[in-house]
């Protein structure tokens, strides 16, 4: 990235150096004779700066574009949960026991839609929580899977707003859910089941469970776009096992965030005053999940500026240099009855035809460079050629 960066300025230092060694460090008139008698050589090292400098500049603009078009892209894409306006919290031991006094008191507030457990929270990574999931087939060989697993009650469905493509969410009415599954729609589909519904009510085994499928969820984003949608399943915790429930999401309304933050620390501390209260915003979490490639778009942005600005003054300064030499042939097509446009058009010619020739150049080493840069995302914008 940096030599990409360093380049277009020392190509427009030498540029805009260019006319002034060769004209204000001698007397004009020998500048120009000397220029003159070495023709060429000077003229295509002159045009050599100009498609290296644009075509740069070109680059920068176009990469630029693409990468906050990717970012836009995965801020605004539909992630299959709601990440607004949830606040994460860390299940502090001394909750595994009072949580549920301390989740109601949190919904006596009006400004607060819901409460859940989990061991652990969309943005977050599934790196080692895989596992083996098997079911037993018609045929000898059982179908089988590596699944990414998430434990959590049943508030975390509904805090989360995930859609359920069949079946039930958990339910503390029935006992059995301590062994049951929900699994999203790309394990139901790894395990074989054609459809979601057609994985509602059968056995499976996982982590050395065997239990029911009771429903299965829309595939979501769990993780950030650099990744694909896992196969992943819920699993609900027995009573006497809190402590696998290590984050508390929490759901709240309405435009007093402040309000609502101020009320859940107060809870917070009611239940847990020897603990300090540490919370994040859900959608701040989702936000840094693409750090590196925001300040990498501003990096871009404002280098592709300086190098626009530089290339400016490169070009003014070499076009001032193009005029000095061509003022006789300027003021004879003046006394002959040239109008000013077209001795602008005779002068800007040339450079035109550079500047399309660094943008034929740097359009497809852009495209090529920008490819490689969005194959590590999984879920990514297409390049046109615009």
């Amino acid at each position: 990235l940096v030599p990409v960066l360093v380049v277009p300025l020392l190509v427009g230092i030498l540029s805009g150096l260019y006319p002034a060694l060769f004209m204000s460090s001698f007397q004009p008139v020998k500048t120009l004779k000397g220029f003159l008698k070495v023709g060429g050589g000077n003229v295509s090292f002159r045009k050599v700066l100009v498609v290296t400098q644009f075509s740069i500049s070109i680059i920068l603009i176009i990469s630029t574009a693409i990468v906050f078009q990717q970012l836009n892209f995965m801020q605004k894409a539909e992630l299959g949960y709601q990440k607004d306006r949830i606040i994460t919290l860390d299940n502090d031991p001394a909750l595994y026991t009072s949580y549920e006094s301390f989740r109601q008191k949190l919904l006596s507030n009006k400004a607060i839609v819901d409460a859940g457990r989990s061991s652990r929270i969309p943005t977050g990574r599934l790196l080692d929580s895989q596992g083996a999931g098997t079911v037993e087939g018609d045929s000898l060989n059982p179908s089988a899977s590596d699944i990414k697993n998430v434990m959590a009650d049943e508030t975390f469905i509904p805090t989360y707003q995930i859609q359920m493509a069949a079946g039930r969410n958990f339910s503390r009415e029935y006992g059995t859910d301590s062994t049951a599954f929900i699994l999203n729609e790309s394990a139901a589909k790894d395990l074989g089941w054609k459809t979601a519904q057609a994985a509602v009510g059968k056995t499976m085994s996982y982590g050395g469970i065997r239990g029911q499928v009771i429903g299965v969820m829309r595939d979501f984003h769990f993780e950030s776009m650099h990744q694909t949608i896992v196969p992943m399943l819920l699993q609900m915790p027995s009573k006497d096992a809190p402590g696998l429930l290590g984050d508390i999401s929490i759901k709240i309304s309405g435009n007093d965030i402040k309000g609502s933050l101020a009320f859940i620390e107060q809870t917070y501390k009611q239940f847990v005053p020897e603990t300090p209260f540490r919370y994040s915003f859900l959608d701040e979490r989702f936000q840094s999940l693409y750090d590196a490639e925001l300040k990498q778009g501003n990096l871009f942005g404002v280098f592709a500026g300086i190098a626009i600005f530089i290339a400016c003054l490169g070009l003014f300064g070499l076009s001032a240099f193009a005029i000095t030499q061509r003022m006789k042939e300027i003021g004879v097509r003046k006394v002959l009855g040239a109008s000013v446009n077209s001795i602008v058009q005779l002068l800007s010619k040339d450079f035109l035809k550079l500047v399309a020739i660094a943008a034929v150049i740097a359009f497809p080493v852009a495209w090529y460079a920008m490819y490689n840069w969005l194959q590590d995302f999984a879920y990514r914008v297409t390049i046109g050629w615009w």
